[in-house]
């Protein structure tokens, strides 16, 4: 008898063990999103300018995956990117959406942005956990938000700053991005000792 309670808490606890670290593993639809959107906007800076001084094909390519996560008529709310400018950017339609995407491309470079993630629970049980927040949103679709720290360098004289930020992003039923809130806050100037 006490052999075999010694065997069912073994495994219970091996199930519980196993079942843990598949939580841990499993990342959301939301998450998943989350991760893609922040690896194609940091794909914006992976282009060169080739020996006669054209652009490498790569920068369409990026621009161009970027710009397949947006509906046409998406609406995005982004950070200026003039040093003259108080206040976001309000942009509206694919079109102009590319545009600043186009202009992030060519303006910045070795873009570093990522999901910042969170070690919490009462032993850090959960280490590294990127939380990504949503909730269905009652004309339907999803509306999901998450934390980012964005690390760039500008193009022209390689300045290399960084921010906190979060991303909000509603998304239609199909999965395609309507709208787009991306803050940054605090920007830093990184400078050498």
């Amino acid at each position: 008898m006490s052999r075999l309670i010694v065997l069912v808490t073994l495994l219970t606890s091996f199930f519980a063990v196993e079942l843990k670290a598949q939580v841990l593993n499993s990342e959301s639809p939301q998450q998943k999103l989350a991760v893609e959107w922040v690896k194609r906007f940091n794909a914006l800076s992976e282009w060169f300018l080739t020996p006669d001084g054209k652009e490498s094909p790569e920068l369409a390519e990026a621009v161009h995956s970027m710009m397949e996560l947006y509906a046409p008529d998406v609406l995005a709310e982004v950070p200026p990117y003039d040093k003259d400018q108080l206040g976001p950017i309000n942009l509206r339609g694919a079109d102009n959406v590319q545009k600043w995407v186009e202009n992030i491309a060519r303006t910045q470079a070795r873009l570093t942005y990522f999901v910042k993630r969170r070690t919490a629970g009462p032993n850090g049980d959960f280490e590294g956990y990127r939380p990504v927040y949503s909730a269905p949103l009652p004309w339907g679709g999803i509306g999901m938000a998450f934390q980012i720290v964005g690390v760039w360098s500008l193009r022209e004289d390689r300045r290399r700053f960084m921010a906190p930020g979060s991303v909000f992003l509603e998304l239609r039923p199909d999965g395609k991005i309507t709208r787009l809130r991306l803050f940054l806050s605090e920007i830093t100037e990184i400078v050498a000792p």
